[in-house]
């Protein structure tokens, strides 16, 4: 513990200039983030059981969780700040390749969740607008984790999606209240503007993991932390002694590379076309690597690259939905009752590429997505309800 907290403080030291050591708040919101996660406290299991159930909605925030929030208030506000902030730089060292010291995600996870709990105690207090604007700041956080490289965007999705469950969870509280929910509404489509991109991260994360690995050690190393089973791995390390030489793992690099250039192309076909292009791929990559050894590498990382494909379409979905959403609460706002369809123009189902199946029900109404979630082989559904 003490060795993590040392280096955060060097990051922190090392990001903050001796011309901006009186400044506040830093021109890097990062700087206010690694302070945060030094400041915050954790909380044990017991408690950390407790919050997860607030925030999945199981149980309503007791004077343990409003304890624990008031006791994090100025780690709050820190986080608040920062989230404000336009730059995020984390001093990573990408030359570093597989040995860059990666960000302290599980913590900064454990930050939106006190955001997600400081969410539920103000909901709790009747102060709505206060709880979604902690909402756009856990939105925040997961935008400035950037898309340097792929582990950092599917954390910031994540936290994303968070964020997303949070908002639909208060929504029924101010849904007869006009200005919060227009006001809620241009935030998010600010935050759909901002969103880094998960293409770019899939690129990104190849040229810095595998950018200079051109020697057995570091090619096992990238193995190794793509989660390969036992199997695949003492595949590897048999090709890895059958071709120990540099010009081996030169050609393995640079075919891993122009593939994952092939999986960025994907993105840009709508999703049914583009998970037919991944099953291609899939093919034609299973066939080489009969011929070609150096083939291995990413036949065997290229299933788990793919499957980011519908978790980002999943993620844009779920957003997505949270827009309509908003737009229903906003026509029941303006004349007393739900509408009997959808209006035209509003965001698509990204399954699909069509508009959401609306229904009203008994508690509000539900949106259904056209088109499957292909990795589950369901289409995606979403509640929201209306404050009787």
């Amino acid at each position: 513990m003490k060795t993590t907290l040392k280096v955060i403080l060097i990051g922190v030291v090392l990001l903050v200039s001796a011309g901006q050591a009186f400044a506040y708040p830093p021109d890097n919101a990062a700087v206010l983030y690694y302070k945060s996660l030094m400041l915050m406290e954790e909380p044990n299991d017991a408690l950390g059981k407790i919050l997860a159930a607030v925030r999945h909605g199981e149980a309503r925030p007791d004077n343990q969780v409003r304890q624990y929030v008031e006791r994090n208030g100025k780690v709050i506000k820190e986080i608040v700040t920062a989230a404000e902030i336009k730059s995020c730089d984390w001093g990573l060292n990408y030359s570093d390749g597989l040995a860059m010291l990666m960000l302290p995600y599980a913590k900064l996870t454990s930050v939106a969740f006190l955001l997600a709990a400081d969410v539920k105690v103000l909901a709790e207090k009747g102060d709505y607008r206060t709880a979604l604007e902690r909402c756009i700041t856990i939105h925040k956080i997961g935008i400035h984790l950037g898309d340097d490289i792929l582990i950092s965007r599917l954390y910031g999705n994540a936290i994303g999606g968070l964020a997303n469950r949070c908002i639909v969870d208060i929504l029924p509280l101010v849904s007869n209240d006009t200005e919060t929910l227009q006001r809620l509404r241009v935030k998010l489509v600010d935050i759909s503007r901002s969103c880094p991109s998960m293409k770019a991260a899939i690129g990104n994360d190849a040229k810095v993991f595998l950018g200079s690995s051109i020697n057995r050690g570091e090619i096992i190393e990238a193995a190794h932390k793509s989660g390969l089973s036992k199997g695949d791995m003492d595949k590897a390390d048999e090709i890895f002694r059958q071709h120990d030489d540099n010009e081996f793992y030169v050609r393995a690099t640079k075919y891993y590379q122009s593939i994952i250039t092939r999986i960025q192309s994907v993105y840009d076909l709508p999703y049914p076309q583009a998970k037919q292009a991944q099953e291609d791929l899939n093919k034609e990559v299973e066939n080489a690597a009969k011929e070609k050894p150096e083939v291995f590498m990413a036949e065997v990382m290229l299933p788990a690259i793919n499957r980011v494909l519908t978790t980002d379409t999943r993620d844009k979905t779920q957003f997505n939905a949270v827009l309509v959403g908003i737009d229903i609460y906003l026509i029941r706002a303006k004349t007393g009752k739900l509408p009997d369809e959808l209006p035209a123009g509003l965001p698509k189902d990204m399954f699909s590429g069509k508009d959401f199946l609306y229904a009203k029900t008994d508690a509000g109404f539900t949106l259904t997505g056209q088109g499957k979630d292909l990795d589950k082989d369901i289409e995606q559904k979403y509640e929201f309800k209306v404050a009787k």
